[in-house]
């Protein structure tokens, strides 16, 4: 099977082939009835969207306006910092400015919304301003960027808009640069909150959005269709029971001969619906004339007075609050408000109180900002009210028009006092005063009402009189005798349709294992570099179910022991679970999203996890922009071990929800450019320049010590360590002596001295300057510059030593 061959082509030829044996004439043509519309063409992106920036104001934990920036095109970014600084909500940040919405509240992937007061905390305490998300994209590999933006203006987290514009000013709709079923199918959003609850409760969510990627979508589509054809089938045969029963009960006592005949034709295991048929037959030969007229005229039902009556006081009512708001005018208000918000965002922008119109200083100070924002909040209110006072009085009139119905066909032609006053009646369906409207048909209904009463109680009273007993029991019967008939048609169309749906189950479930196979691959590829050493084993994912109510099965065993999946997992192997759930769906070739967002992965993971998720996450950055939050520093360490090249941004926050975004540089050279601010700031005091500038000397040495470990230690099979095993060789808290040892030698206990001297003339001396006056014991720091110098040379000659052994490796941050 080829995923370029349409699905409707492809299930149409599987028809056409099938065996009568297995597939009836019958099933083979309502299959063909319910085959899915074709797709249509997509108009394909000439490349993917990629993220610019990130930048949140108001919003959760961002106080005043933040910006993370991001590296274009594909490549890993990871974005680290205490918790509580911001991460987490610059990463929903650029969820909801794409998708108007985030799981953390919405309860998505089977989770339960957030209670109201959870809810609310959306709004940043410590800013004012009008809360607001923007991310900076890329589409179709161009290089002018579009600006995606949500800014709120009420109190509830629904309460936003959202624009779209290009650098140039042009404006655009949100569509034109993000498919919403895209964003649901193949979502580049992974936060920590469905790391949790993925592979929680019901599957059938996941099991649509893979089954869609993998081109079988429309399955389920053709599915519903069969089961909706079962289901019709099977109410249409159960009709006649109950309508049976209510003729036989009608029946039973009657001293008539034609009710003997009906009981006996209803006996049995079989009725006989054609002898019942011809009863009603001969005896609607005696039914002609006036009587079919007459049973109309009973059936004849005019206005519901009750309904009139609701429909006009709510009419009234309309009329009443437009009076009182006629003479406002929405559009202008609605005008008004928009000129002063854009004054106002005018003096947001620029800062300044001076007014750019007219130059007075200081015009537009906070008094006249907190001024201008109430008035905006005025008009829009007043604009509001006035719309839905109009929309009211509409909405009032429709309703009644909708109350007023035309001449039935029985009245039509006839001058009868009551084919009169109908007409009246359904002229005022043609009136648009709604203060006429409303006169007329409080007038006429009343009247219409009783004439269709009288007339009724007339047709009824003449009926009775005509044939008491028997009419309504051959009502009866002629009910049963329509339903049975339609019973016995749709019990083969049920039967056919049964069988249809069986086999095309067979054929679904065949589709989905072909098409699965390398989502399956990529899913058991990822697991295995998360969980190497993990006794749990991810053997297959397969889809499972009809396609309506589908699940996604795991098969999972532990020590070769099948086992269920939750049951079996710790959390951060749960966690790695729905990391491979989401990387191959996100990672899809038909995905046109260029980017991963994955907030706070490593929580629950072990150090071997936390290694093998750099190693994920590396992989997916050659073709995809992935950017991950994590407070957890061990991610940043084992990027930094494995020798990863990644993009490292710190976020810290200060007082006020103040939120900054610092890009960190590689360690070596971040070390020797703080050690050189200090050794050139004239106002450091020497006593404090003789211990720290060594300290500082020293530390920065220990960096280029500690690079080269990584790349020259090896374990007995000539493998690299990993990182728990290489912190167990270079403890944190070892001594400078025992860095360069393990960098230069591999053992902590070598000749630190004679190395160093080897290596670069005269290192063993420097370090012991530097260990001397970290420990206050050097005289004086007489040249700052050439110590720092001195220190930089020789640590890079410990590097260019690790580069020589091992060869290049990369890493440069």
């Amino acid at each position: 099977m080829h995923e370029e061959t349409p699905l409707r082509q492809l299930i149409a030829e599987r028809i056409d082939a099938a065996e009568p044996s297995a597939l009836s004439p019958e099933a083979a043509a309502l299959l063909h009835e319910t085959l899915p519309e074709p797709a249509p063409e997509e108009e394909g992106r000439a490349g993917p969207v990629y993220l610019r920036s990130i930048t949140a104001a108001g919003w959760r934990g961002v106080g005043p306006e933040a910006t993370l920036d991001l590296p274009h095109g594909p490549g890993l970014t990871v974005v680290t910092g205490s918790n509580g600084t911001g991460k987490s909500s610059l990463a929903e940040a650029a969820e909801i400015a794409l998708t108007g919405f985030n799981a953390r509240w919405d309860g998505s992937n089977g989770g339960k919304p957030r209670a109201a007061p959870w809810r609310k905390g959306w709004r940043n305490l410590h800013e004012a301003t009008a809360p607001q998300v923007a991310v900076s994209l890329t589409l179709d590999d161009a290089a002018e960027p579009v600006m995606v933006r949500r800014t709120w203006y009420g109190g509830e987290v629904e309460e936003a808009s959202t624009t779209v514009v290009r650098e140039d000013g042009t404006e655009l709709k949100l569509d034109e640069c993000v498919n919403a079923s895209m964003l649901d199918v193949y979502r580049p959003f992974l936060p920590y909150s469905e790391l949790g609850s993925m592979v929680d409760g019901t599957m059938s969510d996941l099991h649509r959005k893979i089954s869609t990627f993998i081109g079988l979508g429309q399955l389920a589509e053709m599915d519903a269709k069969l089961a909706a054809q079962v289901k019709v089938c099977k109410e249409t045969e159960a009709r006649p029971g109950p309508l049976k029963t209510v003729a036989v009960e009608a029946l039973e006592g009657l001293d008539d001969r034609r009710a003997v005949d009906a009981m006996r034709a209803l006996g049995g295991r079989s009725p006989d619906i054609d002898a019942v048929r011809r009863l009603l037959d001969q005896d609607a030969v005696a039914d002609q004339g006036d009587a079919a007229r007459l049973r109309a005229l009973v059936g004849l039902v005019g206005p519901d007075e009750a309904e009139v009556a609701g429909a006009l006081a709510r009419l009234r009512e309309a009329i009443a609050a437009f009076e009182d708001v006629r003479h406002s005018n929405a559009e202008d208000a609605r005008r008004l408000a928009a000129l002063l918000e854009a004054a106002f965002e005018q003096r947001r922008r620029s800062g300044s109180p001076h007014c750019p119109v007219c130059g007075t200083e200081d015009r537009l100070d906070q008094a006249w900002a907190e001024a201008t924002r109430a008035e905006i909040e005025r008009l829009q209110a007043e604009a509001a009210e006035a719309d839905a006072v109009r929309r009211a009085l509409s909405g009032a009139k429709r309703a009644v028009h909708d109350l007023v119905q035309p001449v039935p066909d029985l009245l039509r032609g006839e001058e009868s006092e009551l084919a009169g006053l109908w007409r009246a009646w359904s002229l005022c369906r043609s009136l648009t005063d709604p203060a006429e409207l409303t006169e007329r048909v409080g007038h006429l209904a009343p009247r219409l009402g009783a004439a269709c009463r009288q007339v009724g109680e007339d047709a009824a009273r003449r009926l009775t009189d005509r044939d008491t007993v028997w009419r309504p029991v051959a009502v009866r019967l002629a009910e049963w005798v329509e339903a049975a008939e339609q019973a016995k048609d749709a019990t083969g169309r049920r039967k056919s349709a049964e069988a249809a749906r069986t086999w095309f189950r067979q054929l679904t479930d065949e589709f989905q294992t072909e098409r699965m196979k390398r989502f399956e691959r990529h899913a058991q590829d990822v697991w295995s570099k998360l969980c190497e050493r993990s006794s749990v084993v991810l053997a297959g994912v397969k889809l499972g179910g009809p396609a309506r109510q589908g699940k996604v099965l795991l098969n999972v065993s532990v020590d070769d022991l099948g086992a269920p999946a939750y049951s079996v997992m710790s959390q951060g192997e749960l966690h790695s679970l729905a990391l491979s759930l989401f990387i191959p769906r996100a990672t899809h070739e038909a995905s046109p999203f260029g980017f991963l967002v994955i907030d706070d992965p490593v929580q629950s993971m072990d150090t071997q996890k936390v290694e093998g998720l750099a190693t994920v996450l590396s992989e997916c950055a050659r073709h995809r922009q992935v950017v991950v939050f994590t407070h957890d520093t061990r991610l940043e360490q084992a990027i930094t071990h494995l020798g990863i090249e990644a993009t490292v941004h710190r976020i810290s926050r200060e007082e006020q929800s103040h939120v900054t975004v610092e890009r960190m540089r590689d360690p070596l050279q971040q070390a020797f450019g703080e050690v050189r601010e200090v050794s050139l700031d004239p106002s450091l005091p020497q006593v404090v320049a003789d211990r720290v500038i060594p300290a500082m000397c020293r530390a920065a040495l220990e960096v280029a010590c500690v690079e080269t470990a990584r790349r020259t230690l090896r374990d007995e099979r000539g493998l690299r360590l990993s990182l728990a095993e290489f912190e167990k060789r270079v403890p944190v808290q070892a001594r400078t002596r025992e860095y360069v040892a393990l960098a230069l030698l591999g053992d902590p206990a070598g000749d630190v001295r004679a190395a160093v001297d080897r290596l670069h003339p005269g290192g063993g001396a420097l370090i012991g300057e530097l260990n001397s006056g970290a420990h206050g014991g050097l005289a004086t720091v007489t040249d700052r510059k050439r110590l720092v110098a001195r220190t930089e040379r020789l640590a890079e000659a410990v590097l260019r030593f690790g580069r020589s052994t091992v060869g290049p490796q990369g890493g440069a941050r």
